[in-house]
């Protein structure tokens, strides 16, 4: 990709201001998670019948759809309608699927945050200041978990066709128990929305650095086709 020049400082900070709602929306809620101790795939529904596989959140301006193997996890996911959604998708068996339900590649958890309606992000364009910004010390502090730049430390980032990726660690806790700190985490616009995604493992099936990024790849790829398929033009 040919190097592009940092936005003004007026335009960057409208810019990261709309994104921050995307990050921030990517944090478990209080009260959605089992307990720190459970297992990640072990889970009790409320619902009936098998997980779906795709999911249309903030009144349909995004469909959010995994990697094979991956389903819904309706109890954990939040849809505010109108303002910003997070949707958790993990091992389709795990959430009751059955038997014959198609296993992921690498067991995981995925998020997918999506930010409220706004003004929308040229990611690419933006790669340089986005960069800039998560390196510092509040932008690793809008990536933590515990909202502290002291948890995290970013390893690497890179942009490549319209979404924005970041490789991090997180010390902080996560609210389903324990997972491998290092993890991946993309932006990018679908919907016309900012949407943050991520894939967090357990420590027992870590992930490496580049399945980790292979698995982020097929799950931003998933998403944009989903949100295709059904007629939204994702944006970016």
């Amino acid at each position: 990709m040919t190097p592009l020049r940092p936005m003004s400082a007026a335009r960057r900070g409208v810019w990261l201001a709309a994104l921050l709602a995307g990050v921030a929306g990517c944090q478990m809620a209080p009260g959605s998670a089992p307990g720190p101790d459970a297992p990640m795939a072990e889970r009790t529904s409320r619902h009936d019948g098998p997980p779906p596989a795709r999911m249309a959140v903030a009144q349909g301006a995004v469909i959010i759809a995994g990697p094979k193997g991956f389903c819904i996890d309706r109890d954990a996911s939040q849809d505010r309608r109108i303002g910003a959604a997070l949707t958790v998708l993990s091992d389709c068996r795990g959430l009751g699927g059955g038997l014959f339900a198609p296993r992921p590649a690498h067991p995981a958890v995925l998020t997918a945050a999506v930010a409220a309606a706004g003004r929308g992000l040229p990611i690419d364009a933006a790669a340089p200041d986005l960069a800039a910004y998560f390196a510092s010390r509040t932008g690793r502090a809008a990536l933590s978990r515990a909202g502290k730049a002291e948890t995290v430390n970013v390893l690497e980032s890179l942009s490549s066709d319209g979404a924005f990726y970041l490789h991090l660690t997180d010390v902080a806790p996560f609210g389903w128990g324990a997972v491998q700190p290092d993890y991946w985490r993309a932006l990018l616009m679908a919907g016309g929305r900012t949407v943050t995604v991520s894939v967090l493992a357990s420590p027992e099936a870590p992930l490496s650095r580049d399945d980790g990024l292979a698995l982020l790849r097929e799950f931003v790829a998933a998403l944009r086709a989903a949100t295709q398929e059904l007629g939204v033009k994702p944006a970016g």
